[in-house]
């Protein structure tokens, strides 16, 4: 008994030491409002992923409200600790919701759709098939047009915006470990709209109204540098157009 009660208190104590001591560096609890609101953040988008996925997330959720409210009370420690067991809560629902087979765990409809929702895999799919339809379509129709202007215009915007989507989520997933942006399927309209911008954006270049030197051909290549980029930066048109009708 006396062996027992000396090895708990042991135990106690070198826990209380990970925790209390701030300079060590084993300690994994935050010591700044910044961390410590980054998990948070990135804990809300994982319950919100869940919940669209139809896992049940009440346990989770209640210990993320109370890592909130410690959160707003600055204490940040006991805020970590409540944020730590959320995230315990929603790996337990996400294995529940797992199928079981003969002892065995296995994905389900719910568990990947949790998954292709948090980390932009859906966007992945779309602009990675988006990639190979239009160097598909820029290989066969490049000498088709319309009114005098090639469509390899608007099929070389289309490759731009669909690169934009996979670099937007390579660039989430290397910051936050999870996709921010094109969680909705708004990012599907991104393409066609790069396809009417890479038209006009060669209606401008072709018309003389912007001059580019050089040969015929050198004229040509820079112009599918300008549709490529003009796809590229079709988020960054769409709310400066947008901005230019409020003022309007």
């Amino acid at each position: 008994m006396v062996l027992s009660f000396f090895t708990k208190t042991i135990y106690i104590n070198l826990v209380t030491n990970l925790i209390v001591d701030t300079d060590s560096k084993a300690c994994s609890i935050p010591q700044s409002c910044s961390e410590v609101e980054v998990d948070l953040k990135r804990l809300d988008r994982m319950l919100q992923a869940a919940h669209r996925s139809s896992i049940d997330i009440k346990d989770s959720y209640d210990f993320y409200v109370l890592a909130l409210k410690e959160f707003n009370k600055e204490n940040l420690s006991e805020s970590f600790l409540y944020c730590d067991r959320a995230r315990y809560e929603l790996t337990t629902a996400i294995n529940e919701a797992k199928i079981k087979i003969k002892g065995s765990r296995f994905h389900s409809l719910r568990t990947l759709s949790y998954f292709f929702k948090l980390y932009g895999l859906y966007a992945v799919i779309f602009a990675s098939f988006a990639v190979f339809l239009f160097s598909f379509l820029i290989t066969r129709f490049s000498d088709a047009s319309v009114l005098g202007v090639p469509l390899w215009s608007s099929f070389f915007a289309g490759l731009g915006s669909s690169a934009q989507i996979l670099t937007g989520v390579a660039d989430d997933l290397r910051r936050y470990g999870l996709a921010s942006r094109y969680k909705r399927l708004w990012y599907m309209a991104i393409p066609l709209l790069a396809m009417v911008f890479g038209y006009m954006a060669y209606l401008v270049f072709s018309s003389g109204l912007i001059a580019l030197d050089g040969s015929s051909q050198s004229r040509d290549f820079s112009i599918m540098f300008i549709c490529f980029l003009t796809g590229f930066f079709t988020k960054w048109i769409i709310g400066w157009l947008s901005r230019m009708s409020r003022d309007i």
